[in-house]
């Protein structure tokens, strides 16, 4: 049953592409005006995002959507969660798995049963997760509970070519989105390992390293601790980052995805 359902929401979700390409290409406008009041079928991600109301959302409408992986655990870059890009945007979904590439690999495309599940706003992103049961504002999907909200086709693998982007250009509509930041440079940064460590236990710490271009905007790039190459040098030079674009409290900053740094 569950095959025959993802063929027909392959259909409904081949609309929903193309009428997030013709709204926006790679962008949508994501406030809720231009979605109307759509409360069930495959809706976009940008439509899914402008469901949420507060700092957690239920969502108790039968909605699915579709993406494709841009982002997992191969190189420890996202612990525990993925992100699902389409025409339209990302978001990121928390899920309890410890092999998120090996569930989730790239460029793998995924349908995912929205019912139930919930949205939550950590200072400007929304991550979708299971409905909270504590302090968190949402919680990880747990892994019995993979097969009863997402499909996972590994047939039909595609990779999604992120955005070129400035530091400028960036505005909320980009939020968990993948792009591309050309002609930037790590500046004094570069040498020092990408994750400092804790001075009394030694262990590696999530790290914040400033992108800069050379017009003198910059933006935080933030390691975490878990990824594969924290020890290694942060790069010299000017290159390019292939990140997704994160926000919180009220400034943009970038995580860094399958370790597509080119310098």
């Amino acid at each position: 049953m569950r095959v025959i359902a993802y063929r027909a929401y392959r259909v409904l979700c081949l609309l929903c592409g193309i009428v997030a390409a013709v709204m926006a290409g790679s962008c949508s406008d994501d406030s809720p005006s231009a979605y109307g009041d759509k409360t069930d079928g495959c809706v976009t991600i940008a439509h899914l995002k402008t469901l949420a109301r507060g700092l957690s959302t239920t969502i108790n409408h039968d909605l699915t959507i579709e993406g494709y992986v841009v982002a997992n655990d191969l190189f420890g870059e996202y612990y525990k969660s993925i992100v699902l890009c389409d025409g339209s945007g990302g978001i990121e979904i928390s899920v309890d798995c410890d092999d998120t590439a090996r569930r989730f690999p790239v460029a793998a495309r995924v349908v995912v049963h929205c019912s139930s599940l919930a949205l939550g706003d950590y200072g400007g992103a929304m991550v979708l997760g299971a409905q909270p049961t504590g302090e968190y504002i949402v919680d990880r999907i747990a892994e019995k509970d993979i097969d009863r909200y997402f499909v996972i086709d590994r047939s039909v693998a595609q990779n999604i070519e992120p955005q070129r982007v400035t530091i400028p250009e960036l505005t909320p509509s980009q939020i968990n989105n993948y792009v591309v930041i050309e002609d930037v440079t790590f500046g004094s940064q570069a040498g020092e390992a990408w994750c400092e460590r804790d001075t009394l236990t030694g262990d590696y710490l999530t790290t914040d390293r400033v992108l800069t271009d050379r017009d003198g905007n910059s933006i935080v790039v933030r390691i975490d601790r878990h990824c594969l190459y924290a020890f290694e040098p942060v790069p010299s030079g000017y290159g390019s980052v292939a990140a997704v674009v994160d926000y919180f409290d009220g400034a943009y900053l970038l995580r860094i995805v399958n370790r597509k740094v080119l310098f």
